[in-house]
């Protein structure tokens, strides 16, 4: 029960922290393969393997992805809320101490989208929100797996040993009446040991009687 309750507090404890990480969205430029790239930055407090992982899932409803590397691209994406025409997507993980970094291009019509004035950044801006809000949840499911699969696993470990503890319990109890078993029929053989002890005395006592 204490186990239990230790888990279920653990896990929420995990999934508030994850709820109020800081997620911050600004204008950023990147370079890329020896290409300088501009855009925004999303900022999460996921791990890098967990984030890139979430981030390749989701760019997958805007075209076919290309990664490589941490380096995400779609030649051709599909973003209306950005522009009615094809955009080039070009996106970046990194991470670095206490946070991981998207970092995302989209160039439409010869320009990349950074005026924070247009409707396209502001639509850009909405993408990368969704994507924090989209990652936070699977984020919050993972850690929740987590959590329960080491707390079954402890579980069973308690288990176990409590079954092997109550099997040497029933083995040392089994080997306890056996000695005390072994200890009456010893007791036995002493009290005849005893008694013919005494009857042997006696025949002593009388043979020497005799000696005159």
């Amino acid at each position: 029960m204490k186990l239990r309750i230790r888990s279920i507090m653990a896990v929420a404890l995990l999934l508030t922290t994850i709820s109020l990480r800081a997620q911050t969205i600004s204008p950023g430029k990147q370079t890329i393969d020896k290409q300088e790239y501009f855009g925004l930055n999303l900022n999460q407090n996921i791990p890098e393997k967990y984030l890139s992982k979430y981030w390749e899932s989701y760019l997958d409803r805007f075209g076919k992805v290309k990664s490589k590397r941490g380096i995400y691209s779609i030649e051709k994406a599909s973003i209306p809320s950005v522009s009615n025409a094809p955009v080039q997507l070009t996106s970046q993980i990194n991470s670095g101490k206490d946070l991981s970094q998207v970092f995302l291009a989209l160039y439409v019509n010869g320009q990349y989208v950074t005026n924070a004035s247009d409707d396209s950044y502001k639509n850009a801006e909405s993408i990368l929100k969704d994507f924090s809000d989209y990652a936070g949840v699977r984020e919050e499911a993972r850690v929740a797996d987590e959590i329960f699969t080491s707390s079954e696993k402890n579980y069973q470990k308690q288990t176990k040993d409590n079954e092997n503890t109550a099997k040497e319990i029933e083995k040392t109890e089994r080997k306890l009446i056996e000695m005390r078993a072994e200890l009456e029929k010893k007791k036995l053989e002493a009290d005849n040991s005893l008694i013919d002890l005494q009857n042997k005395q006696k025949t002593l006592e009388a043979a020497r009687s005799r000696v005159k």
